[in-house]
């Protein structure tokens, strides 16, 4: 069975996206993704660059809820394209809300009232019933619309999952702190202390086949080898933020697989006779079928930066 998240990553399916607000500076970071560790700041969902707060205002009228705003962030009432929008991904948009309001985030429904917009015609203003999508007028004293702020104050800036990512470009190895999207195509793996491992897990073979294999794979410029023994020790003791770094990277479409408990009986360079001895210091014999997941290195170049 296929994991898709981890204890603090949760992804979610476009065109949703998750806005973290920034405290100081208000701009929000749109990621697909609910980071559970950063829980604090989320602001809002975001649809289309539309973000919608995660809570709404009730019982104000429109002089009253036409004055509701975030200054930080810049919310303010959304006009009738912005409720609209909200109402055709109503049902998706509160299954992300039931799944926040689990893990303790104050977040809100749609109601099946209607809501105010900021357009206005003399004493009525337009609303958007939730229950039908359709709009009309209504009074602007009449107290019992719900208000939900929109933002368009979105921040421009890298995306970065923690770890150096590994990109094969020109035939060598790159390295970037950034998550650049119209390169996924050439990212191939993550550092983990000088390594590179590739970001996913190769079909399971015995140790000649998955030796040969990566032997065929190497170029005059890089090596692919299976990794030794000793060179799992750091995935081990940081497995968790690891596995969240790949979620991150399945999240915006990136084929990766985490690192599981069967991943310490991974194949492996360290060798005795016809036996290969995995990170746990087991003896296994090398016809014995098992996964494993190639290291790579560049031959005659040092580390290269994107």
């Amino acid at each position: 069975m296929v994991q898709n998240h981890t204890k603090f990553i949760w992804p979610v399916e476009a065109p949703f996206m998750i806005a973290y607000r920034d405290p100081l500076t208000g701009f929000m970071t749109l990621l697909p993704y609910v980071d559970l560790q950063w829980k604090m700041k989320i602001w809002g969902i975001a649809i289309d660059k539309r973000v919608y707060k995660l809570t709404h205002e009730a019982g104000a009228d429109w002089n009253k809820a036409n004055g509701y705003a975030d200054t930080l962030c810049r919310g303010y009432m959304p006009n009738t394209d912005d409720l609209s929008m909200a109402f055709a991904y109503k049902e998706r948009f509160d299954e992300i809300i039931a799944f926040l309001r689990s893990k303790n985030i104050a977040a809100e429904p749609w109601n099946s009232g209607w809501y105010w917009s900021n357009e206005n015609e003399g004493a009525n203003a337009v609303v958007i019933d939730m229950s039908n999508g359709y709009a009309e007028l209504i009074d602007k004293k009449i107290k019992n619309g719900y208000t939900r702020l929109v933002s368009h104050r979105i921040a421009d800036k890298p995306l970065t999952v923690r770890y150096p990512l590994v990109y094969l470009d020109e035939g060598i190895f790159k390295i970037s702190y950034d998550l650049i999207l119209p390169r996924k195509h050439q990212l191939w793996g993550i550092q983990s202390g000088k390594n590179y491992f590739c970001l996913r897990e190769e079909t399971p073979q015995n140790w000649y086949q998955a030796k040969a294999a990566a032997e065929q794979r190497s170029t005059d410029l890089v090596r692919i080898s299976l990794p030794k023994k000793e060179m799992f020790d750091e995935l081990r003791r940081e497995r968790e933020a690891v596995n969240d770094a790949l979620m991150k990277l399945q999240a915006f479409g990136i084929a990766t697989d985490l690192w599981l408990d069967k991943s310490w009986g991974y194949l492996t360079a360290s060798e005795y006779l016809d036996h290969y001895v995995t990170c746990e210091h087991e003896m296994i014999p090398k016809d014995a079928v098992n996964p494993c997941r190639f290291i790579g290195e560049n031959k005659k170049h040092r580390t290269v930066l994107l």
